[in-house]
């Protein structure tokens, strides 16, 4: 049974801020080697660039996506919704 809808709530709702969070790649290095870098140096990711980036929703993989460029602005296209909940 469906709850009845509630506009007011659905639209306090929708104005709740939540972190999120694009993973481009990730890469383990020790805090000696962070330090000795010098600005411009690379750190090579665990992905490729082509790749798909990983989108997080307050700590939850909730989708997957492409980055773009729009307007000299860096972005990210979704391509995926992510299904985490266990199957039934």
């Amino acid at each position: 049974m469906t709850e009845p809808r509630n506009p007011a709530l659905e639209k306090m709702l929708l104005d709740v801020p939540v972190p999120v969070e694009v993973v481009l790649g990730e890469v383990r290095i020790s805090l000696e080697e962070l330090m000795a870098m010098s600005p411009g140096e690379i750190v090579a990711l665990d992905r490729q660039t082509q790749e798909p980036v990983d989108i997080y929703v307050s700590g939850r993989l909730m989708a997957r996506g492409r980055l773009v460029v729009s307007n000299g602005e860096l972005g990210v296209t979704l391509s995926e919704i992510v299904d985490a909940r266990p199957a039934a």
